[in-house]
């Protein structure tokens, strides 16, 4: 006699099993980065510090220009450079432009340069960087930078020291959420990070942010 097929939902989990690690770090998560360690661990503080910087990034990618979190997360897993996300956003909120137009006429001319040429009102700033032929890096970091200033009321100036100190463009976003939180610039937390003598997760967890709640605090934040 013939036993039933098992179902689905019984049968994926048990052969992920016999694959291995690897086959169940592969099964689809919906709008997962796809990072195994989500939480502060004090035996491992810098574990969760990839998750961290990402969650923040897209967070706040998405609060800011409207994208759903999972369609960046997506697109980021699919090889598509998060720089590229902002720039085209960034660019598209200012010009009113379509972010996916920009993007695959980016893809088509090579470059974000001849990508944006002849769209206006691009700012000054970016309009500069473009000028000085600027890494994808530095132009998304003009368009972060906007972004901490306009929707999460940065100050400026806190924010050129930051760079100057060596941040990232995530690595800004989750000091201007920690000194928000704190109500103090929180530089010498950024310093200490670079030097390896503490992480993010670490930073966090002292002032009572678990990763997991990061979305939300961006999201309460940007105005």
């Amino acid at each position: 006699m013939l036993r039933p097929a098992a179902p689905a939902a019984v049968l994926l989990p048990a052969l992920l099993a016999m694959l291995g690690p690897a086959a169940a770090r592969a099964e689809p998560t919906g709008g997962c980065h796809c990072f195994r360690d989500r939480t502060f661990e004090p035996d491992r503080p810098a574990a969760a510090d990839p998750y961290i910087l990402a969650t923040a990034r897209s967070s706040l990618l998405s609060a800011a220009y409207g994208p759903p979190k999972r369609e960046l997360v997506a697109a980021v897993m699919g090889g598509r450079p998060a720089e590229d996300l902002w720039i085209a956003h960034g660019a598209a909120a200012r010009t009113g432009a379509d972010a996916a137009d920009l993007l695959a006429l980016r893809d088509r001319s090579g470059g974000w340069k001849a990508a944006l040429a002849g769209k206006a009102p691009l700012g000054k700033d970016l309009e500069a960087a473009l000028a000085r032929g600027a890494s994808d890096a530095e132009l998304a970091g003009v368009i972060v930078d906007a972004t901490l200033v306009k929707r999460l009321r940065a100050d400026p100036a806190r924010l050129r020291e930051a760079r100057a100190a060596g941040a990232g463009s995530e690595e800004l976003i989750v000091l201007t959420l920690l000194s928000a939180r704190t109500g103090r610039p929180e530089l010498t937390r950024l310093v200490q990070v670079k030097a390896g003598k503490a992480t993010w997760g670490g930073v966090l967890h002292e002032a009572g942010i678990a990763p997991k709640d990061l979305d939300g605090l961006v999201r309460q934040s940007v105005r």
